[in-house]
């Protein structure tokens, strides 16, 4: 249960007017994108002392630590009441979607059902208030084709979100309309949508052109479908190779394909590029299937030493079993 601080909410009501000192997007964006959470969560932090309603920096500490149980449970409040102090603020709704987004992905069928409602209104009113974020049309949009129709999933509704979006932003548009060709398994048509993109020398448009490809991989790699999804992986790698889950999705495809040597070799790249990707455990299959004992071991041991779901957990205790560790 959440108890909402009141003091902290009249707070806020008695500042609802923007203050001077309000953060901007560039002083985060650079920590964001190296995963830098405790740096973001310092800055927003002391932002946030000085200036109570800066809804930037609420929205930075929201995203980076949404998936922490702990940290979550105190920035929960504060997006509750930012949302109440300045209705009119994009970041306040978008911030607080994402966090019952986490909430509802941590605890289940039943709660995804209570939160989805809340989820989606705000979601509605951040893109409402700034229809030029791509991220926030972008996780509305996911929201769209993933949810049940009963809370308001449609994917006609993703599809319009889409061609409104050409108007503001074509290239976008793009990434957006490939997000349901995927969901709808129109492998063909989401590369063709992604491959009309060109981002040139736009840094960010690149970066989120690369996660949609990224994305489409990983959708295809479900489906079984290895060489396309390769495909889309090494689309990536063409014009960034540094890109992590790039170098994790190829390992993948290539662990599929039997093609274990070049598998172990992206997978540890992958993992050299962001270490908290397990990537041992595959690593593991990998060396156990070229017969490669000591080195499979070792993998699959390091594996437990860092966060994995339970079946494959599981697994990797059976395959050291077989492996006979005990």
């Amino acid at each position: 249960m959440y108890v909402k601080p009141v003091l902290w909410i009249l707070a806020l009501l008695a500042l609802n007017s923007v203050a001077n000192g309000q953060s901007t997007e560039a002083e985060f964006e650079a920590l964001m994108k190296q995963r830098n959470a405790a740096a973001v969560e310092t800055l927003a932090r002391q932002r946030l002392q000085a200036v109570p309603t800066d809804d930037m920096a609420l929205w930075a500490w929201g995203r980076v630590v949404a998936g922490d149980p702990a940290k979550r449970a105190e920035v929960l409040p504060r997006a509750e009441a930012c949302v109440v102090a300045r209705p009119q603020s994009a970041r306040c709704h978008h911030v607080l979607a994402g966090l019952y987004s986490a909430m509802a992905m941590s605890g289940g069928i039943s709660d995804g059902l209570k939160l989805a409602g809340k989820i989606k209104d705000h979601l509605v009113q951040a893109v409402k208030l700034d229809p030029n974020h791509f991220a926030m049309r972008w996780e509305l949009s996911q929201y769209y084709l993933q949810a049940p129709g009963i809370v308001g999933g449609s994917v006609r509704k993703a599809r319009e979100l889409a061609r409104d979006y050409a108007s503001i932003d074509p290239a976008r548009s793009r990434l957006l309309m490939a997000a349901v060709h995927t969901y709808e398994e129109e492998w063909s048509e989401a590369a063709a949508e992604l491959s009309a993109v060109q981002a040139g020398r736009d840094a960010l448009l690149l970066e989120d052109l690369n996660d949609v490809w990224v994305s489409l991989g990983f959708a295809q790699l479900q489906a079984e479908k290895w060489e396309p999804a390769a495909k889309a992986f090494r689309q990536v790698l063409a014009t960034d190779a540094d890109h992590a889950m790039a170098h994790f999705g190829l390992g993948r495809c290539l662990l599929a394909q039997n093609r274990y040597s070049e598998a172990i070799a992206a997978m540890e790249r992958a993992g050299q590029l962001n270490p908290k990707l397990n990537v041992h455990y595959r690593i593991g299959i990998a060396y156990q299937s070229k017969g490669d004992a000591p080195k499979a071991i070792a993998a699959f041991q390091q594996a437990l030493r860092l966060p994995l779901n339970g079946k494959s957990a599981d697994d990797v205790r059976q395959r050291l079993k077989q492996l006979g560790v005990r």
